[in-house]
């Protein structure tokens, strides 16, 4: 299987997790194509909660994002109100890493090494992070 397709079975795999999960799931075809806006992979929203969630496939290694893509990517974030992971997928890996824990480089770019991707979450973490963002004790209805 070639990359494109690779990631895309990938972004497909995510977009139907996430919807097993409760969330209403938006994938863009269009993304990684030669537009002037960068757009993230996948927008999944949950209760008004919205998760944007750019997809990274790799046999193994560093990740790395560009300084362009990041910029379209977090403008898009920053417009929608939304938060951003970087949703990494290796060989029985699927682990979903807040930008904010990416590193970056001298040259402006991103990167996810071994020990960041180490601390990213796995599917139900994401769904567990989304529920507790809008669960309330019952002593707030009183």
């Amino acid at each position: 299987m070639n990359r494109k397709k690779r990631g895309s079975a990938v972004e497909r795999q995510i977009v139907s997790l996430l919807r097993d999960r409760g969330f209403a799931v938006l994938r863009a075809p269009a993304s990684g194509s030669k537009r002037k806006d960068s757009i993230p992979d996948i927008v999944a929203m949950k209760s008004g909660y919205i998760l944007i969630i750019e997809v990274k496939s790799r046999k193994g290694g560093k990740v790395y994002i560009s300084r362009d893509q990041a910029e379209g990517i977090l403008d898009f974030t920053r417009k929608s109100g939304g938060e951003l992971f970087i949703a990494v997928k290796m060989p029985r890996v699927l682990r979903f890493v807040p930008f904010t824990k990416l590193r970056k480089t001298e040259s402006g770019n991103y990167v996810i090494d071994e020990d960041i991707l180490s601390s990213g979450i796995d599917i139900d973490g994401v769904s567990r992070y989304i529920d507790a963002r809008f669960s309330r004790t019952l002593d707030t209805f009183f």
